[in-house]
């Protein structure tokens, strides 16, 4: 509207001053007919100056500056970049493209792309499209890229530009990546079975005596009563002794988990059974508990006394780590093909210098904690082809997220 309006100005302008002008400089005897003529020549010969000058001439510089800085941001962008007809035929690249391919812009212009990536298709069935392939420098060595393609708007010819992404770093990050998932796999192997080993020797070395003591207090607390003795130190020592019971069990249940069988049911029954447990520590404690569940049944295949004891383990984490009270969340959700279940608390959440190494062996904050109950949880979630990981809330408080596959219907 601006440019309209300037267009306008200047011809009502340049038609006054040559109507003023036009009887000094046209001769009296001209007719019509040649006073119009004379008139048109000289509007154009001012006008058009005048448009140049105020219109033209800066959208010309406009545009030339743009298309330098275009110019110059696509010959400096990092990626590779290439336009090409629809023959394929190269028509112009980047210096990251010539960098890429170890070849000279002067001859990888005119080469096809199917050259340079074989595996790039003649026709194009759709843009834009990306595709991951091989490409092959000038010394014949190929290596993957990930290859844009798009329609490059031209009024000459029809053109297309990719933009080509070298993938061999990623792919060497990918690789070491598994690798170190691999080998640290194998290293948790191994130190699973010389836990295993270690769980033997101390349920053969420590857990048989460990009874005879406990009996022998027993005894000795039973008499002291009936006696009238004091029996308050013997009591301590079973407590004690108990604890050291339960430690082992838990050692020896995180080295062997027991095989359970593998049945179809309901994860809100496994859910329903927990709730029941915990209620009454709930209530005790001042922790309100909340559990949401759809009411259609999701079924799960594996062995429901583990995955309670799983549910049980979370739910009792999240119970320790509210001492004052606070708010217990078990939510059940279907996602896909998968059951997932959540344990939300209110407390003060997971110490940061924990929680890279959650799951590992004798990692607790619990004063008398063994560490090893996140652990067994863990493989119980793993024995069932699910997932369990654990992490802070942004409101507050530790989440753990159990993962479990539904029992796909046949129907």
């Amino acid at each position: 509207m601006r440019i309209l309006a300037i267009v306008l100005v200047l011809v009502f302008i340049t038609e006054v001053a040559v109507m003023f002008a036009l009887p000094y400089i046209v001769p009296g005897s001209l007719n019509e007919a040649g006073r119009a003529i004379v008139d048109a020549v000289l509007l154009t010969m001012v006008c058009a100056p005048a448009m140049w000058l105020v219109i033209i001439g800066p959208l010309r510089r406009i545009a030339v500056q743009e298309h330098q800085r275009s110019e110059t941001i696509v010959a400096n962008a990092s990626e590779s970049i290439l336009t090409f007809d629809r023959e394929g035929s190269i028509l112009s690249c980047n210096r990251a493209a010539t960098e890429l391919i170890a070849i000279d812009a002067e001859a990888l212009i005119g080469q096809f792309m199917q050259q340079v990536i074989p595996g790039l298709p003649d026709r194009f069935l759709g843009l834009p499209n990306e595709f991951r392939l091989d490409a092959v420098r000038a010394d014949g060595h190929r290596f993957p890229v990930q290859v844009s393609v798009s329609e490059y708007p031209s009024e000459s010819q029809a053109m297309r530009i990719a933009i080509i992404r070298d993938l061999t770093e990623s792919q060497k990050a990918e690789q070491q990546r598994l690798t170190m998932a691999r080998e640290t796999e194998a290293l948790r192997a191994q130190q699973m079975a010389t836990l295993a080993q270690l769980a033997t020797g101390v349920a053969h070395e420590i857990r048989n005596p460990l009874t005879s003591i406990k009996m022998l207090i027993q005894v000795n607390r039973a008499k002291c009563a009936d006696e009238g003795l004091p029996t308050d130190d013997m009591e301590l020592v079973e407590r004690e002794i108990r604890r050291m019971e339960r430690s082992v069990n838990s050692l020896l249940d995180y080295a062997r988990p027991e095989r359970g069988e593998s049945t179809e049911f309901a994860i809100q029954d496994a859910v329903r059974r927990t709730v029941m447990l915990i209620d009454g520590r709930c209530k005790t404690q001042n922790v309100r508990l909340q559990v949401t569940a759809p009411d259609p049944p999701l079924l799960v295949l594996g062995d429901t006394a583990q995955i309670q004891q799983l549910l049980l383990n979370l739910m009792l984490n999240a119970i320790d780590a509210m001492p004052e009270g606070g708010t217990l969340e078990l939510a059940v959700v279907r996602e896909d093909k998968d059951v997932i279940l959540t344990v939300s608390d209110s407390g003060s959440g997971i110490s940061e210098s924990v929680l890279d190494r959650l799951f590992s062996p004798f990692v607790s904050t619990k004063p008398n904690g063994v560490g090893l109950g996140l652990g067994i949880c863990r493989r119980i979630a793993e024995s069932h082809r699910g997932s369990l990981v654990g992490s802070n809330r942004a409101s507050g408080g530790a989440q753990f997220r159990l993962s479990l596959p539904l029992v796909q219907s046949s129907t």
